[in-house]
């Protein structure tokens, strides 16, 4: 088992220094639309269980986005996801939570994957993205509760889990890194990466390239 497997907390911190870094100085359109290849990071980013994810089942193309509550950009995008889902059945997107913006960022991630012990991550995941101002634990678990999160068990699985949720925030940081991202929002879209926000029509453009592109191939 590497350091950072078993210190989460000190991944938390690499990230965090580094996320911020580089994050202020990421655009609102794309950076890049760089194609990878089915390398062993790309397979774990698109096959890991543990990450919330909606959508079709055998999906044409996959989006995977990394995000992170405090990120303004990732709330002005949010919700082309959730529209992108209602309107296209064949997509299916993963959300990683990478909360490089501070002990709130992380709060509200392990808030949120809590939330999926009861089958609530999307909601309360929508409803952080749409809270503006600061946060503080007690605004995250009012938010949450908003959002149809009981409480009570709420804060029971983020104790009882709380190794579980160490350990995808971890992998999310280590799958970031591996994929050289460098700051929220970033999007794996089928074969490509990119970096910076997607409003819908960027986001359908970006669908309907991984479409003809087809899903990321094994290197020859």
């Amino acid at each position: 088992m590497g350091f950072f497997a078993r210190h989460p907390r000190a991944l938390l911190a690499v990230a965090v220094a580094a996320g911020l870094a580089v994050s202020v100085g990421l655009r609102w359109l794309p950076q890049d639309g760089k194609r990878l290849e089915l390398t062993p990071v790309v397979a774990k980013v698109l096959r890991d269980p543990g990450s919330p994810a909606s959508g079709a089942a055998a999906p044409e193309v996959t989006v995977v986005v990394f995000t992170d509550y405090q990120c303004p950009i990732c709330k002005s995008t949010d919700p082309a996801l959730g529209r992108l889902l209602g309107a296209d059945p064949t997509v299916r997107v993963i959300w990683k939570d990478w909360p490089i913006r501070g002990p709130m960022s992380d709060y509200a991630a392990r808030t949120a994957l809590a939330a999926a012990w009861q089958g609530r991550y999307r909601e309360v995941h929508a409803a952080l993205m749409a809270a503006r101002g600061a946060l503080d634990p007690a605004r995250i678990d009012a938010i949450a509760a908003s959002a149809g999160a009981d409480p009570a068990r709420l804060a029971a699985d983020r104790t009882a889990h709380a190794r579980d949720i160490d350990a995808q925030l971890s992998g999310h940081a280590l799958q970031a890194f591996g994929l050289g991202l460098r700051g929220t929002p970033s999007y794996l879209v089928g074969p490509y990466r990119l970096e910076g926000g997607l409003d819908d029509r960027r986001l359908r453009h970006a669908v309907e390239k991984a479409r003809r592109a087809g899903p990321p191939r094994s290197p020859t």
